[in-house]
Protein backbone atom coordinates (compact mmCIF):
# COMPACT_ATOMS: atom_id res chain seq x y z
CA UNK A 1 0.00 0.00 0.00
CA UNK A 2 1.29 4.03 -0.55
CA UNK A 3 2.35 5.62 2.27
CA UNK A 4 1.21 8.90 0.39
CA UNK A 5 -0.93 9.70 -2.45
CA UNK A 6 0.44 13.08 -4.62
CA UNK A 7 -2.02 15.12 -6.37
CA UNK A 8 -2.73 18.39 -8.19
CA UNK A 9 -5.82 20.06 -7.86
CA UNK A 10 -7.07 23.78 -9.97
CA UNK A 11 -8.99 26.63 -7.74
CA UNK A 12 -12.40 26.58 -9.02
CA UNK A 13 -14.48 28.33 -7.09
CA UNK A 14 -13.96 30.93 -3.88
CA UNK A 15 -17.22 32.53 -2.48
CA UNK A 16 -17.79 34.72 0.73
CA UNK A 17 -19.72 32.81 3.26
CA UNK A 18 -20.28 33.49 6.82
CA UNK A 19 -19.20 30.87 8.85
CA UNK A 20 -18.36 30.73 13.07
CA UNK A 21 -14.97 30.36 14.72
CA UNK A 22 -13.73 30.23 18.70
CA UNK A 23 -13.61 33.74 19.79
CA UNK A 24 -10.04 34.75 20.90
CA UNK A 25 -10.64 34.57 24.85
CA UNK A 26 -12.58 30.85 24.59
CA UNK A 27 -15.65 31.53 25.64
CA UNK A 28 -17.74 30.23 23.19
CA UNK A 29 -18.26 30.71 19.56
CA UNK A 30 -18.56 33.52 17.34
CA UNK A 31 -20.07 34.58 13.71
CA UNK A 32 -17.02 35.19 11.43
CA UNK A 33 -16.74 35.82 7.82
CA UNK A 34 -14.90 33.25 5.44
CA UNK A 35 -14.80 32.03 2.46
CA UNK A 36 -16.05 28.68 0.43
CA UNK A 37 -12.81 27.44 -1.81
CA UNK A 38 -13.47 24.13 -4.05
CA UNK A 39 -10.77 22.31 -5.78
CA UNK A 40 -11.11 20.47 -9.01
CA UNK A 41 -8.63 17.38 -9.86
CA UNK A 42 -5.97 18.72 -12.85
CA UNK A 43 -6.04 15.67 -15.23
CA UNK A 44 -1.85 14.79 -15.85
CA UNK A 45 1.13 14.17 -14.29
CA UNK A 46 1.84 13.71 -10.68
CA UNK A 47 -1.54 11.65 -10.69
CA UNK A 48 -1.93 10.68 -14.20
CA UNK A 49 -4.60 10.15 -16.91
CA UNK A 50 -6.76 8.19 -14.38
CA UNK A 51 -7.58 11.56 -11.95
CA UNK A 52 -10.41 10.93 -9.98
CA UNK A 53 -13.81 12.97 -10.46
CA UNK A 54 -14.96 14.91 -7.54
CA UNK A 55 -14.07 17.99 -5.41
CA UNK A 56 -12.04 19.74 -2.38
CA UNK A 57 -14.42 21.72 -0.83
CA UNK A 58 -13.15 23.92 2.48
CA UNK A 59 -14.36 26.70 4.77
CA UNK A 60 -12.23 28.92 5.60
CA UNK A 61 -12.33 31.50 8.43
CA UNK A 62 -8.80 32.29 9.59
CA UNK A 63 -7.49 35.57 7.65
CA UNK A 64 -4.36 34.43 6.04
CA UNK A 65 -5.60 31.26 4.55
CA UNK A 66 -8.65 32.88 3.54
CA UNK A 67 -5.81 35.92 1.68
CA UNK A 68 -3.83 33.14 0.22
CA UNK A 69 -7.15 31.99 -1.51
CA UNK A 70 -8.49 35.31 -2.47
CA UNK A 71 -5.70 36.65 -3.73
CA UNK A 72 -5.26 33.37 -6.28
CA UNK A 73 -6.36 33.49 -10.00
CA UNK A 74 -8.91 31.35 -10.60
CA UNK A 75 -7.47 27.99 -11.93
CA UNK A 76 -4.61 28.27 -10.32
CA UNK A 77 -2.84 24.66 -9.58
CA UNK A 78 -1.50 23.12 -6.04
CA UNK A 79 -0.10 20.21 -5.43
CA UNK A 80 -1.71 18.04 -2.69
CA UNK A 81 -0.28 14.85 -0.90
CA UNK A 82 -2.06 12.76 1.39
CA UNK A 83 -0.98 10.83 4.05
CA UNK A 84 -2.30 9.30 6.53
CA UNK A 85 -2.08 9.83 10.60
CA UNK A 86 -3.13 7.38 13.10
CA UNK A 87 -6.19 7.20 14.39
CA UNK A 88 -7.45 8.78 17.26
CA UNK A 89 -8.99 7.30 20.41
Amino acid sequence: MAEQIHARFGLGEDTRVKCSRPKADGTGWETAPGIRVKLYPVNGLPFGSATPRGELTMVIAEPEAMKFFREAEIGQEYDVVFTPVPAKE
